[in-house]
C-alpha cells in the first residue's frame, strides 16, 4: 500500500461509516453486506469518482476497492434497486478510458445482472453488450438483455451469438426473453459439443415454435 492508498482507504472508510457501515476494513464493505440506501449511495459515489478521490494509476490497494465497491453494490440487491446511484456507479467502471482490470469490470457487470438494472438503462447497457472492445468483461451485461424484458434486447443478443467469448450468455438472455422469430439463427448451436450452448439453444427453439 502507498502513502496514497493508506489516505484514499482512510476517507473510504471514515465516509462508509459515517453513512451507517460497520466494517473498518475495505473488504469488510463487502463482507458485511451494506444494507441501507445511505450506505449504497456512498459507495456509489466514490466508485464513480474513485480517480478523484484515490489519485494516481490504478495501485493494487484501489483496485482492490474498486472491485470491492462493485461487488458491494451487487451484493445489496434490495437497498441498491431503491438507490438512484447503483447502477450509473457500476455502468462508470465500462468507461474506456479508466483503467480497469478485466476481471473488476467484469464484476461491474455482474453486479449490474445481479441487482438487476431497471429498464431505463437499457440504451447504455446495450450500448456496452454490443462494444466487442470489452470481450468477456460484458458477458453478464449480455445476460442481463434477459432481464431487461426490453423489446430491442432478442435483436442486441443475437447479434452476439458469433462471438464465442459471449455465446452463451447470449443464448441464455434469448431462452429467457423466449424470443420469437430466432430459430435459424440459433439452429447451429442444437448439436454443439457444447451442453450449455446446446441445451439452451433446445430450450429457445421450443419456445419459438410454441
Amino acid at each position: 500500500m502507498t502513502p496514497t492508498d493508506d489516505a484514499s482507504a482512510t476517507r473510504l472508510l471514515a465516509d462508509y461509516r459515517q453513512a451507517g457501515g460497520y466494517g473498518s476494513t475495505i473488504p469488510e464493505i463487502f463482507e458485511r453486506g451494506p444494507d441501507s440506501i445511505a450506505v449504497i449511495d456512498v459507495l456509489a459515489e466514490w466508485l464513480i469518482e474513485l480517480e478523484t478521490r484515490w489519485p494516481g494509476p490504478e495501485t493494487e490497494g484501489r483496485g482492490l476497492a474498486r472491485s470491492t465497491l462493485s461487488n458491494a453494490l451487487g451484493g445489496s440487491k434490495a437497498a441498491a434497486r431503491k438507490s438512484t446511484k447503483a447502477v450509473p456507479a457500476l455502468i462508470s467502471q465500462f468507461d474506456p478510458n479508466k483503467e480497469i482490470n478485466p476481471y473488476t469490470r467484469w464484476a461491474a457487470g455482474n453486479a449490474i445482472y445481479d441487482i438487476p438494472a431497471g429498464i431505463q438503462y437499457f440504451d447504455q447497457l446495450a450500448a456496452i453488450a454490443a462494444d466487442r472492445s470489452f470481450g468477456m468483461e460484458r458477458q453478464l451485461v449480455v445476460n442481463w438483455l434477459g432481464k431487461s424484458q426490453h423489446p430491442d434486447a432478442a435483436a442486441i443478443a443475437v447479434a452476439q451469438l458469433d462471438e464465442e467469448i459471449v455465446r452463451g450468455h447470449a443464448l441464455e438472455a434469448l431462452a429467457r426473453l423466449r424470443a420469437q422469430g430466432v430459430s435459424k439463427q440459433v439452429e447451429p448451436f442444437l448439436s454443439s459439443k457444447n451442453k450449455w450452448w446446446r441445451r439452451t439453444a433446445e430450450r429457445i427453439v421450443r419456445y419459438d415454435q410454441g
